[in-house]
């Protein structure tokens, strides 16, 4: 991998595009799911600070951000994205 920061987001997104004009749509038990998303850069700005929930620092094999609930290891971050990303990371 030649980047050094790997950029993990979540989009929230309808299930049902039909129920958007609904007030309080979000509100509804799985009215709702999330696109995950990964990125790779080589420097980090302060936006991506505010919208990524997890950056892995490659180099340095650290955690720079999880906003996640769970508490995790940068081993466990690394052996989650080698399993549900195996074109990006082919050494897993």
């Amino acid at each position: 991998m030649d980047s050094r920061y790997v950029l993990i987001t979540y989009t929230v997104i309808p299930r049902d595009s039909k129920i958007t004009h609904i007030k309080g749509w979000r509100d509804i038990p799985n009215a709702t799911q999330y696109n995950e998303s990964i990125g790779f850069k080589n420097n980090i700005k302060a936006t991506d600070y505010q919208t990524a929930r997890m950056i892995l620092d490659t180099r340095n094999k650290t955690l720079e951000k999880n906003s996640f609930d769970k508490i995790v290891s940068y081993d466990q971050a690394m052996q989650y994205l080698k399993k549900h990303y195996p074109k990006y990371f082919p050494d897993a």
